[in-house]
């Protein structure tokens, strides 16, 4: 996400925890970040496509965090599992992002449904991933129902402590609930107690349809950050070796995991670091869905 794009995104953030995302108008949003109307839609074709984009940065954000905790560790280790699963959490109280996803859930505009839905299948898909690592292969057949169990169990006791006034401990309803799973995977992988078959995942994901992320995007981005003057000389190297390998019609996978590390913390504590993550986010997602 380029800098003016963020900045709207930014400002559309700020008048949706103000005024709600029905109570604000395209022209509230031009009006708070000062700019034209034709810059506005320079960038975005609506207000729910801004809303999408606010989606997705905090989904890509909570991404980098738990891609970054993962370097160095065991995969399997359930521990860091529950320390990923808390990112998420974070990311949002830190946006303010409560009151929003509420609103959008129970929105009568059904393309508004429809973003934060994709937003939860994101997560659904990626927790799925991370419970085959963790309780192995046997589970991919029921990963996707173990995800949704998870966190049908997670958001409900949350709401309860909620309601009950007791603090929010995040860590501690993340492990109380794997506790519960251990024997709800037990039992899909043992007595075969899935509820949902391949063909209902299948259409659940079919209407999720999540948005892919395009290599040209990445490269459009990689250019326009090798194009600030203020690079030192690694940056600008680690830069430009990224962009070559990803432009390259046979483009090498290991090569480019390789370099997105060291491209990370070459632009740690720069100006250009959220930017970077970004890049790196996206990248990494290009990489997974090839």
């Amino acid at each position: 996400m380029n800098k003016r794009r963020k900045s709207i995104v930014d400002h559309s953030l700020a008048l949706f925890r103000e005024k709600g995302v029905q109570g604000t108008s395209v022209q509230d949003i031009i009006e708070r970040a000062g700019i034209s109307k034709g810059t506005f839609y320079n960038y975005f074709s609506s207000k729910n496509e801004c809303v999408s984009a606010l989606l997705e940065m905090i989904r890509y954000e909570a991404s980098l965090n738990r891609i970054e905790m993962l370097i160095g560790k065991d995969a399997r280790d359930l521990d860091l599992l529950i320390e990923q699963i808390t990112v998420l959490s974070k990311v949002n109280e830190r946006y303010g992002m409560s009151a929003i996803y509420e609103e959008l859930l129970h929105s009568s505009d059904e393309e508004l449904r429809r973003l934060v839905l994709k937003h939860r299948g994101s997560e659904f898909e990626w927790l799925a991933q991370r419970l085959v690592e963790v309780f192995g292969d046997e589970l991919r057949p029921h990963a996707y129902e173990c995800s949704i169990l998870f966190y049908g169990m997670f958001n409900h006791l949350m709401f309860a402590r909620k309601l009950a006034q007791v603090q929010t401990d995040v860590k501690l309803v993340c492990s109380a609930v794997f506790h519960y799973l251990k024997s709800i995977v037990h039992s899909l992988i043992h007595e075969h107690t899935a509820v949902l078959q391949q063909s209902d995942l299948d259409r659940m994901k079919q209407f999720l349809d999540a948005k892919p992320i395009r290599k040209q995007d990445t490269i459009d981005l990689l250019r326009e950050l090798a194009g600030e003057p203020h690079l030192t000389q690694a940056q600008k190297e680690l830069t430009q070796a990224l962009l070559f390998e990803l432009e390259q019609q046979n483009m090498r996978r290991y090569v480019v995991a390789a370099l997105l590390k060291s491209f990370r913390e070459v632009f740690e504590d720069s100006q250009d670091n959220k930017q970077a993550k970004d890049i790196s986010t996206m990248v990494w997602y290009y990489l997974k869905q090839r």
